[in-house]
């Protein structure tokens, strides 16, 4: 059976931490006579930690820029405070944002905006979130 580096450093990595997942009585044993029990399952489990998220350097290097997982644009609607996604906006958010005061304030985002609402109400609405009353 041929297997690649890769293959090899996934299942030492997976050796290791069963080793380190494998209770040794006799070392825990020695942790209680000296008192340092817990300070020993604290080290073991950041080691555990630390070793799960190692990436493995026989990996294939995918080249993607940091926050960039393809090349999909989200669609953003504007509104009186600023952009939101579509996504976001057609959920159960978009009903929660139009009606609060995060909606109407129009100014959260630049102090010397004008109001851009034109239905009476509305604008009402944003003067008295923008000016608190």
């Amino acid at each position: 059976m041929s297997e690649t580096k890769q293959e090899k450093w996934d299942r030492g990595k997976t050796l290791f931490l069963e080793s380190v997942y494998k209770a040794d009585d006799r070392l825990r044993g020695c942790a209680h006579n000296q008192e340092c029990y817990h300070e020993l399952m604290e080290i073991r489990d950041e080691v555990i930690e630390i070793v799960r998220a190692m990436p493995n350097p026989h990996a294939p290097q995918i080249k993607v820029p940091f926050g960039k997982k393809n090349d999909h644009v989200e669609p953003t609607i504007t509104t009186p405070a600023g952009e939101i996604s579509e996504t976001l906006m057609s959920g159960a958010l978009g009903n929660y944002y139009e009606h609060s005061d995060a909606w109407y304030d129009y100014k959260r985002n630049d102090p010397n905006a004008e109001n851009p609402f034109t239905d009476p109400k509305d604008r009402e609405r944003a003067e008295r979130v923008v000016n608190g009353i």
